[in-house]
């Protein structure tokens, strides 16, 4: 029988990271972010408190990789769905509002989300840096969209770049709203929906040349 595997260095600050971000994402998804403390994620992933503050600033980065993360599996969900489906505009929107409504029914990710955002309003530092999370969640939208798009639609310059923007604006505020129940998650996905039809329309009218009078 051979000895158990020594780990290097960065393999178990890997494991170690691995085991707070699986505690806190429990602990935050269960109890609340406000209601969690540092200490209880030490514990619950069997690492002390110096540990968590070798891998993670604060409690707000720590919240802050665990949304990233939960947001990367459910775009991990949308992939494999769009690449199977026909190259038929209606097709394909019809796999994104499905993704959507799913993806909207996970109250406790959106809960934890909208907690987070709060929280961070008088953080200047930290908005900064949920700013540039931000920014690069916008980025890999521009990817999927260059996917989603119909062919005769441009994905850059300023229309393009217009179109991403509003509609991750809206896709949060619809996030938000549907972990508030304030719309069901299938009223979510139909505002997706037409919000991306909207703003495909006002991109391929820029390319229209102007009615002459």
């Amino acid at each position: 029988m051979g000895g158990r595997k020594v780990l290097t260095r960065a393999e178990s600050q890997a494991r170690t990271r691995e085991n707070l971000l699986d505690a806190a994402e429990e602990l935050f998804f269960t109890r609340g972010y406000h209601a969690t403390s540092i200490a209880t994620i030490a514990a619950a992933a069997g690492r002390t408190i110096g540990a968590l503050y070798s891998n993670f600033d604060n409690k707000e980065a720590l919240c802050l990789e665990v949304i990233q993360r939960g947001l990367a599996r459910e775009v991990a969900k949308l992939m494999p769905a769009l690449m199977a489906a026909p190259e038929d505009a209606h097709a394909r929107m019809d796999v994104l509002t499905r993704w959507w409504a799913s993806s909207s029914a996970n109250n406790p990710l959106l809960a934890l989300g909208a907690e987070y955002l709060i929280s961070i309003l008088r953080d200047a530092h930290q908005r900064a840096t949920t700013a540039q999370a931000i920014e690069r969640f916008v980025a890999a939208g521009r990817v999927l969209l260059e996917d989603f798009l119909p062919e005769d639609i441009p994905t850059t310059g300023p229309a393009a770049g217009a179109a991403i923007r509003a509609i991750a604006a809206t896709g949060a505020g619809l996030a938000i709203g549907s972990a508030a129940e304030v719309i069901t998650a299938e009223e979510s996905a139909q505002l997706l929906g037409d919000t991306v039809e909207l703003w495909i329309r006002r991109v391929r009218d820029t390319l229209q040349p102007p009615a002459r009078d």
